[in-house]
């Protein structure tokens, strides 16, 4: 028999924000007015936008349990359903006014090749105060530019690293300034790998020593933590590489997955857990010297939940922590995410999808690439789930870096958005 007699809902507001998360409360009553506990709730919306002079149906979306969000300014109904029984509330949703203007004050132009992965780093010695950047470029002759943008008005090249390679996908500086490391691919005698670099003078840089040694598939990307090269080799793993002695190298370490045809693009290191992308595999955590979590730590990385699980990894034996798959094979990139608003922890997955083809891409033409940014939450190390996402539909996404709660999201097509990420995320 159904006890249900009734249902109220209710939220804490009346008004939002887009974007704003807003928690339902719906209540099954019996003919008491008594709560029935176990009854399914089941929630619905409906909306009407402020498009001006024509009310057309407004986006949102209110999830099984209650909580609700929008995407376009309106007036929306909030219905609760159980045992026959329904209640609604109407909550207003006013426009996020959180714009700023953006204004463009240089252009570092390379005129005759296409750019690749850039860095950018503060002098050190001599050159404090400075500020400098590092290009690699694709489809080109294997040259790695190094600029002066102290005044980013006038950026200036200062030197030029040419290496045997047709792209120089990837340029990372080490966290005190003085090392940088160069991936390679299409070598002329296939010996690809990667290149370790003396920046400590950019205005002379200078060629410390070469890596190659099992890397004739090509290094795509690379990263520099703790005096060790993290780099994506032939696109299957990555490989771990002591640069103590950045003219001595030598290999401590690989990570490879085990699953049937996998692959890798790209590794990010952030508190010694090793952050990768793996197309279909999707982002994967590995523990490659993790700080130890420690209840005296009141620092923020003690709310990074994979640290829970670190302290048993190194470079010379990282052990994986955690994975979200991709079901669509587009995992291109990966960033970790503290939020600063809500102490949710995310992994930023970012796509790379050419649904026509890359042959234009290849021929330098328009090659019309689609994607755009996951927001999986990892709260829950073993139970990580998508709760947001960004899309441009017109445009294709590349690469992303968080700094507080902003996401700055680079597009092929697109340029740079720069995006409030800031409370709880859905959608």
């Amino acid at each position: 028999k159904n006890p249900v007699r009734s249902v109220t809902v209710s939220a804490e507001k009346d008004e939002i924000r887009t974007g704003d998360v807003l928690h339902f409360d719906a209540q099954a009553l019996n003919r008491s007015g008594r709560s029935v506990e176990d009854a399914p709730v089941s929630y619905t919306y409906s909306g009407e936008a402020d498009y001006g002079e024509f009310g057309l149906p407004a986006a949102g979306l209110v999830t099984e349990d209650g909580r609700f969000v929008a995407e376009t300014a309106g007036i929306y109904t909030v219905t609760a359903f159980s045992g026959g029984y329904s209640d609604q509330k109407t909550v207003r949703v006013v426009p996020r006014d959180v714009k700023q203007n953006v204004k463009l004050v240089g252009h570092g132009l390379i005129s005759d090749v296409f750019t690749g992965d850039l860095w950018v780093w503060a002098g050190v010695g001599k050159h404090e105060g400075k500020d400098f950047a590092a290009t690699g470029t694709v489809f080109g002759n294997g040259e790695a530019y190094f600029w002066d943008v102290t005044n980013p008005d006038s950026m200036l090249i200062i030197d030029t690293v040419t290496v045997d390679a047709r792209n120089v996908n990837d340029v990372k500086i080490s966290e005190d300034g003085r090392v940088g490391v160069i991936s390679r691919e299409g070598a002329s005698n296939r010996k690809n790998g990667f290149v370790i670099l003396d920046v400590s003078d950019p205005y002379n840089v200078e060629i410390l020593s070469t890596f190659n040694d099992d890397m004739t598939g090509g290094v795509h990307n690379t990263f520099i933590y703790e005096n060790h090269v993290y780099a994506v080799n032939n696109g299957r793993k990555y490989d771990i590489i002591n640069i103590e002695d950045p003219r001595n190298p030598f290999r401590v370490g690989i990570f490879e997955l085990d699953t049937p045809g996998h692959s890798i693009h790209d590794v990010w290191v952030e508190n010694g857990i090793a952050y990768s992308s793996n197309w279909h595999d999707g982002v994967v955590a590995v523990d490659v010297g993790g700080l130890k979590f420690s209840e005296k730590d009141r620092s923020d990385v003690q709310y990074n939940p994979l640290l829970m699980k670190a302290g048993q990894g190194s470079p010379s034996d990282p052990v994986k922590l955690a994975e979200m798959k991709d079901s669509k094979g587009r995992n291109h990139s990966a960033f970790p995410f503290l939020s600063q608003s809500t102490g949710n922890f995310y992994i930023i997955s970012g796509d790379e999808w050419f649904p026509f083809g890359m042959n234009n891409l290849y021929q330098s033409k328009p090659s019309s690439p689609r994607g755009g940014f996951h927001f999986m939450n990892f709260n829950d190390p073993d139970n990580p789930r998508e709760e947001a996402t960004y899309m441009a539909p017109e445009v294709g996404s590349h690469n992303q870096w968080v700094y507080n709660d902003i996401l700055l999201a680079a597009f092929y097509q697109g340029g740079v958005r720069i995006l409030d990420i800031s409370g709880e995320l859905l959608g």
